[in-house]
């Protein structure tokens, strides 16, 4: 169960959540690409936990790589990196982000002396609203004066690079029953909210445990501009055979939200009390803000430090931890913070 309703970057946790699966990778493989589906063996598909170090020492995690034997039973492998990068815009510079992904896998590669290098195939999956053809690296650099003398020297590799926005639902529809076609379907849509609804009992279909149910949930709240209430209205009008799983978890959400709203407010109630009734008891503040004792106890202690960074940090990671705050929320802890730590 996700700790909020306000989740960050939907479309991103979504693609990572489904691409976790083997069968959906398998499916979509089979779909966008099928020459090279024809030559792998995907029934060696294995999930890597991928890091390495950029240059600036920081490290880096692949969105999600797979590593794959080549039909035949040759024992060569070849690994494929699925690339998800979700904006608002299209990104001029992806090519050099991949690219760095690339050169970091095959490093790995090289420093675990493995012979032969196994190719590394990007794949970049956009469902942006705007119309998109990624630039190549060589591409990126067509306005240079020295271009056509350069050329040559310049990094290149092509993408293999789907639109989602542009699939027609109907395409889509005809794909068999699976969590694989909920996925895209939902993504495909994913500025198109009302089609979203209009293809609600198809999208849930596809989903074959209660955990598929929850992302799918997830990822509608954080794209179709419903809240959950709303959501959970739209719902009870439309018949489909897991409407009851899909209405239960909702609930559960709703609870949730409703629990974490309480929680925020007494958590500001303590630090507004605080401010205000400066004489007042661990005990009457854990009274009037219905937060146990131990916790207002520990709040005061790191509170009479006078440090507003670790206040904060404590206020965030220890009283808040998971609970989303929007803007209005940040302004005013960090006014109360200042009020509490400037005495």
């Amino acid at each position: 169960m996700p700790q909020n309703l306000n989740i960050h970057q939907p479309d991103d946790r979504f693609f990572k959540s489904a691409m976790s699966d083997p069968e959906v990778v398998k499916a979509y493989l089979e779909y966008f690409y099928p020459k090279i589906a024809a030559i792998a063996d995907l029934s060696t598909l294995q999930q890597q936990k991928v890091q390495s170090l950029r240059p600036n020492l920081k490290l880096f995690s692949a969105d999600v790589v797979y590593r794959c034997q080549l039909e035949g039973g040759s024992g060569e492998h070849f690994y494929f990196c699925l690339l998800f990068e979700h904006k608002s815009e299209p990104d001029e510079h992806v090519a050099v982000q991949i690219g760095l992904y690339i050169f970091l896998l095959l490093r790995e590669q090289v420093k675990a002396k493995k012979q032969p290098l196994e190719p590394v195939l990007p794949l970049l999956f956009y469902n942006g609203k705007t119309k998109w053809q990624p630039k190549r690296v060589r591409e990126i650099f067509k306005g240079h004066p020295g271009y056509e003398v350069l050329k040559p020297y310049l990094p290149d590799f092509r993408f293999l690079f789907e639109d989602a926005y542009r699939l027609p639902p109907e395409e889509l529809l005809k794909l068999d029953l699976s969590y694989f076609r909920s996925t895209v379907l939902s993504m495909a849509l994913r500025h198109k909210p009302d089609l979203i609804f209009e293809y609600i009992e198809v999208i849930f279909e596809g989903a074959e445990d209660s955990d598929q149910v929850l992302s799918i949930i997830t990822y509608i709240l954080g794209v179709a501009e419903r809240s959950p209430k709303r959501f959970l209205e739209e719902l009870e009008n439309t018949e489909f055979t897991t409407k009851p799983n899909v209405m239960s978890t909702l609930e559960q959400l709703l609870e949730m939200g409703r629990k974490e709203g309480l929680h925020k407010n007494s958590v500001f109630n303590l630090l507004k009390a605080t401010v205000r009734f400066q004489d007042w008891s661990a005990s009457e503040l854990s009274d009037f803000t219905e937060l146990d004792l131990e916790t207002v106890q520990t709040f005061l202690s790191v509170q009479s430090q006078g440090d507003a960074a670790s206040l904060r940090k404590y206020v965030l990671q220890d009283l808040l931890a998971d609970i989303p705050l929007n803007a209005e929320d940040e302004q005013k802890l960090d006014r109360l913070i200042g009020q509490l730590t400037e005495r």
